[in-house]
């Protein structure tokens, strides 16, 4: 039987996950380090938006009851949709607001994307290099996760916040009430 749980729990866990990460790369013990725990942090910042967009839209579909909703909600789910896709049609079609995409907080979250990106998918060449006698054939550019430090790891956090708070105005959440909505599904205490 499958453990059934709050939706905002597990985005409350990632995002304290992803919280752990930017600690550890602002902590690390050199550069090696930081950048490491800062790859980490950009990862599951994407991942905690995507699976922020997932829950969050599945309630929401849920408590709106709109007809035609909650199949074609369900639909998206199920066939594993890219998160691009989520991004540039989920909020056009389930809140009649469509979130930017190239600037703001929806624009930053592309970038977010981006990054993790190019530190997931290395573009190859082909390239040759020779070093004592031997040669390696098709290197990767790895420049983007070579130059990972800790401020990129606050910057993914600060993202994904962000991020989470757009989907909310966009919802015509009142902004007094967006930091009680952060902290009930990101866990980021409301500031006093």
């Amino acid at each position: 039987m499958p453990t059934l749980s709050s939706p905002n729990r597990i985005v409350w866990d990632y995002f304290f996950s992803l919280r752990l990460l930017v600690q550890n790369a602002k902590e690390a013990q050199g550069p090696e380090l930081a950048r490491q725990a800062t790859a980490l942090a950009v990862v599951m910042a994407v991942t905690v938006g995507e699976v922020f967009l997932n829950l969050w839209f599945r309630v929401r579909v849920e408590e709106k009851a709109v007809p035609g909703h909650r199949d074609s909600l369900l639909k998206d789910l199920n066939v594993r949709i890219p998160l691009h896709h989520k991004l540039k049609h989920w909020p056009s079609r389930y809140l009649s607001a469509p979130l930017d995409l190239n600037s703001g907080a929806g624009g930053e979250f592309v970038k977010l994307k981006s990054l993790r990106n190019s530190i997931v998918h290395f573009t190859s060449s082909h390239e040759s290099i020779e070093l004592a006698g031997v040669t390696i054939h098709g290197l990767a550019d790895t420049s983007a996760y070579d130059s990972l430090s800790s401020k990129q790891a606050v910057w993914a956090l600060q993202t994904a916040e962000n991020f989470v708070a757009e989907i909310f105005r966009l919802a015509d959440i009142a902004e007094k009430e967006i930091p009680n909505a952060l902290h009930a599904w990101a866990g980021k205490p409301p500031a006093v």
